[in-house]
């Protein structure tokens, strides 16, 4: 384990009280998989999800979004109607969650390390992503499963290394077996947002999208409170999150339809970098319209 100089890191988010899960109950991010596969699995209504991914958003970032208990730590601070985070925290909650691996088995707080083990539900250890390298064809993301049941499955990201490096093989699996499984890449979270939209209107069954800003930013100029970029990037994927929301909700069928909604991140930072087992790094969120202890059991 790495020193933590960082000691009052949970303290602050203590404080803030916005968070429905204590730093003792914090999920690990592999649960995002296990949700996914759970609600897919239900009867009743057609099932459908919605997953947006907020690329190195640091879990005290939700301070800046969700009204606090302390102003002193999140300032003066209404709830916003327009706030995608709001609006599933109040329906579901908002959780702390965890990147890299656990103690005995640690693992990079790193991009393809995150995603990987949020799509899989398993460590690296396991999906093959303990370096940067493809994921393992044995062990599927939770969107190849729901294409080889026949589902519409969309994954949609800007940066590169998705494409030629982690999700690979997994790409030639899906084309080999004529799955209905679409990777795309886009030039910056704008496009994104307006294929997300598209692909809410045609009607895909699970999307799931990854905004780059705040990771950007954060390798930029840094990651934390400290710097407005970083907030930026934050407060404004926040809202083009509750137009997705929107959108779905806008859907002629959507009474028929039962959507799964979740936003989380693959890893926190410090300074201008990640990767470590410091706090900073290790600790995520989960904004969800289920609640997760209930919705597990």
């Amino acid at each position: 384990m790495y020193p933590d100089p960082y000691h009052e890191y949970f303290r602050l988010i203590d404080q803030a009280g916005i968070f429905d899960n204590s730093r003792q109950s914090m999920f690990p991010q592999t649960v995002c998989a296990k949700v996914i596969r759970r609600h897919f699995e239900r009867a009743g209504k057609a099932p459908k999800a919605l997953i947006i991914g907020f690329d190195g958003t640091r879990a005290d970032s939700m301070c800046f979004l969700v009204k606090g208990a302390n102003e002193t730590v999140s300032g003066v601070r209404f709830h916003s109607e327009y706030s995608a985070v709001n609006m599933l925290k109040t329906e579901g909650g908002l959780y702390l969650s965890y990147a890299g691996g656990e103690p005995d088995a640690p693992q990079e707080t790193s991009t393809p390390q995150g995603w990987t083990s949020i799509l899989t539900g398993e460590w690296g250890s396991v999906n093959g992503v303990l370096q940067h390298a493809p994921l393992s064809t044995a062990c599927p993301t939770v969107l190849r499963e729901l294409a080889q049941q026949g589902k519409t499955t969309a994954f949609l990201a800007e940066w590169d290394d998705h494409f030629t490096i982690t999700y690979r093989e997994e790409m030639a699996v899906a084309q080999r077996k004529g799955l209905p499984f679409v990777f795309q890449q886009f030039k910056d979270d704008e496009a994104l947002e307006k294929s997300m939209l598209s692909n809410i209107q045609k009607g895909t069954d699970c999307i799931f999208g990854i905004f780059e800003a705040p990771d950007h930013n954060g390798h930029s100029f840094g990651f934390g409170k400290q710097e407005y970029r970083y907030v930026t990037a934050v407060c404004n994927l926040d809202r083009i999150a509750f137009r997705l929301l929107q959108e779905v909700e806008s859907r002629p069928t959507y009474h028929e339809e039962d959507w799964l909604f979740l936003i989380t991140s693959d890893h926190g930072g410090h300074g201008n970098m990640h990767g470590t087992q410091l706090d900073e790094d290790r600790t995520t969120f989960i904004a969800c319209n289920k609640k997760l202890p209930e919705y597990l059991l």
